[in-house]
């Protein structure tokens, strides 16, 4: 690995920062005349307008993954009102006898316990209650009032937790194009580091003047005398 490697450790914002340092200091170099290392800024600057693509995208895709979760909870909501409803309906038509046939049949479970499910694991019981409010010892009643309410709550509780798929998988696939984003960087930085160590061989200059158009590389200064805390005290004779 390249000293100037960005790593799963460098943040998508830090990323930037370090990319425009060194696009940045190879522009100024141009600007002071210095054709040569002016000349390696063009695909730093490529990776800054990728960068900003990808960003844009990066923002949306994590508006969408938030919407998505936003939709399931409201739809979770719902879908716990409209099993309420049906519950006290069918306890009130079998005036509140909990052992009753009907009622068991429809309710095995305690409502708390339904309710209490996240949405994609109270899909399938919303089903079960609907298929066995549809056979044909459940009263006509119950049937006309709760039959439609019931079927669109789980159609649409159906399609959130599907957008919400959705809305990960597209997540992820732009979190792999901005790791590769991050591997094309390394890739355009190692190069210009090499072609500025080239010059810097010709020139006769030292590392200091390549460290110039990097932002991560800090070497510390020699003390003359003391430690890293201060000057050194002075011995007794």
């Amino acid at each position: 690995m390249s000293r100037r490697d960005l790593t799963n450790r460098t943040s998508w914002d830090d990323s930037y920062g370090v990319v425009a340092y060194s696009a940045d200091a190879l522009s100024l170099a141009a600007e002071d005349g210095d054709k040569p290392v002016g000349g390696l800024a063009k695909p730093v600057e490529k990776l800054l307008t990728q960068w900003d693509a990808l960003d844009t995208e990066r923002r949306a895709k994590r508006r969408a993954v938030g919407r998505a979760h936003a939709l399931v909870r409201r739809r979770d909501i719902h879908a716990d009102a409209v099993v309420t409803a049906v519950h006290h309906d069918v306890l009130g038509h079998v005036k509140q006898d909990r052992e009753a046939p009907l009622f068991r049949r429809l309710f095995p479970d305690p409502l708390s316990a339904v309710v209490r499910l996240a949405l994609g694991s109270q899909l399938p019981v919303m089903r079960a209650l609907a298929h066995a409010l549809g056979d044909d010892d459940s009263p006509a009643a119950l049937k006309k009032a709760h039959t439609k309410p019931l079927a669109d709550a789980i159609a649409r509780g159906e399609a959130a937790i599907l957008a919400r798929e959705e809305a990960f998988s597209t997540a992820g696939r732009t979190s792999a194009r901005l790791a590769s984003w991050r591997e094309d960087a390394n890739h355009v930085l190692r190069s210009v580091e090499g072609a500025l160590q080239q010059i810097a061989s010709e020139r006769r200059l030292g590392s200091e003047w390549v460290d110039a158009c990097f932002p991560t590389v800090e070497r510390g200064k020699k003390k003359s005398k003391g430690t890293a805390e201060g000057p050194a005290e002075d011995k007794p004779a």
